[in-house]
C-alpha cells in the first residue's frame, strides 16, 4: 500500500472561509480541511444597495467570524470560495441582473486583497450545489448525473465523474435561456430568459400577479391552484413545460440519477411531474430524487471547494 503523502494534507493550523452571496440572504462559515463547519454567520444581502455596499458588509461579518475561528481554535485563514449567481468573469458577474453592480465586481481579485489569502475560488452558486450532492449527497457515486435548481430562478449542472460541467464559459446548465418556441418570443438578446420566466418560482408569481391583478408569490399560486381552475391551468402548464425540457436535457446527458433542488423542489408536483414524463419519454429513464442539501446547497459546494483547497495546499 503506498504511504499517504502528508505535504497533500491540510495543515492543522489553518481553516478556511466559504462565502454564499444569495438573493436574500449571504451565508457564510468557516471549515476545516475535512469540510466540518467551525462557526457559521448570516446577514441579509440587500443587493439593491449595490456590490460596493454589499461587499463592505460582507467583509465586517466576514472578519467577526474568522476572528471567533482564530480565537477558538488557534488556526489561521488559509483559503476562501465563493458563490454567487451568475456567471463570474474576471472583471465582472454576467447574468445577475437582480444583483447591482455585479457586472463590474471583480469578485475573486476584490476577496482576495481584503483577506490576502493565495487561495481564493469563485463560482456560480447552482454549480457549488451541484458539486455538494455530488461530493456528499443524492449524486454521490453516481457517475452521470443532473442536479436540477427550480426556485427564484431556473438553472441546472451535469455532474460526469464527481466534477460539475463548466462549459467553455463556466455557463454549462444555464437552462433558464432555453426557447420554448412560442410565437413573439423574446430572446437573451433582449434581456429575457424566456423559459426562467415561464416555470421559475419569480415566473410563476409573475404570471399568476398579472392573472389576478393582484400581487401573488409563487407559493400563494401553488396554493389558490387546488380552488381556482384559471391558476391550476397556469401551473400545469408551468410544471409541463419544466418536464418538457429536464426530459429533453436528461435525453442529451443520459444521466443515471436527477437530483431536484432549490425552493420549488419542496412542492412534491414538480418532482412528481419530471419523474412522470422522464419515464415516458427517455430509452434509459434516470431516477429521479429530492435532492440531499436544502436551503444551504451552495454554501455546502463552497465549504466542499474552500475544504478541497484547504487540503491541496
Amino acid at each position: 500500500m503506498k504511504d499517504i503523502e502528508t505535504s497533500n494534507l491540510p495543515s492543522p493550523s489553518s481553516f478556511a472561509l466559504a462565502i454564499d452571496f444569495g438573493g436574500t440572504k449571504i451565508a457564510m462559515a468557516t471549515a476545516s480541511g475535512a469540510g466540518l463547519r467551525l462557526g457559521t454567520r448570516e446577514i441579509p444581502t440587500l443587493a439593491s444597495e449595490g456590490a460596493e455596499r454589499v461587499m463592505q458588509r460582507t467583509f465586517a461579518a466576514a472578519r467577526e467570524l474568522v476572528e471567533a475561528t482564530t480565537a477558538q481554535t488557534g488556526q489561521t485563514l488559509r483559503a476562501i470560495a465563493a458563490v454567487t449567481p451568475g456567471i463570474v468573469e474576471p472583471d465582472g458577474i454576467r447574468l445577475a441582473p437582480n444583483n447591482p453592480g455585479w457586472e463590474r465586481l471583480a469578485l475573486k481579485d476584490v476577496l482576495r486583497d481584503h483577506f490576502d489569502v493565495a487561495s481564493v475560488s469563485v463560482e456560480t452558486d447552482v454549480k457549488a450545489a451541484a458539486l455538494a450532492e455530488a461530493r456528499d449527497g443524492a449524486l454521490k457515486g453516481v457517475d452521470y448525473g443532473l442536479y436540477v435548481n427550480v426556485g427564484t430562478g431556473l438553472a441546472a449542472a451535469a455532474v460526469v465523474g464527481g466534477r460539475v460541467l463548466r462549459g467553455a464559459h463556466g455557463a454549462a446548465g444555464e437552462i433558464g435561456y432555453l426557447l420554448r418556441g412560442v410565437p413573439g418570443e423574446r430572446h437573451f438578446a433582449d434581456g429575457a430568459a424566456p423559459l426562467e420566466e415561464h416555470v421559475s418560482g419569480a415566473g410563476i408569481s409573475a404570471r399568476a400577479s398579472a392573472l389576478l391583478g393582484r400581487a401573488v408569490s409563487a407559493r400563494e399560486a401553488f396554493a389558490l391552484a387546488a380552488t381556482q381552475p384559471d391558476v391550476a391551468a397556469l401551473i400545469d402548464d408551468a410544471l409541463d413545460a419544466l418536464a418538457l425540457h429536464v426530459a429533453n436535457v436528461a435525453i442529451m446527458l443520459d444521466p443515471a440519477r436527477i437530483a431536484i433542488g432549490g425552493g420549488m423542489a419542496r412542492v412534491p408536483a414538480v418532482a412528481t411531474r419530471i419523474e412522470a414524463l422522464v419515464r415516458r419519454a427517455l430509452p434509459y429513464p434516470p431516477e429521479v430524487c429530492i435532492a440531499a442539501f436544502g436551503h444551504d446547497a451552495a454554501l455546502q459546494g463552497a465549504i466542499v471547494a474552500a475544504a478541497d483547497a484547504l487540503t491541496s495546499r
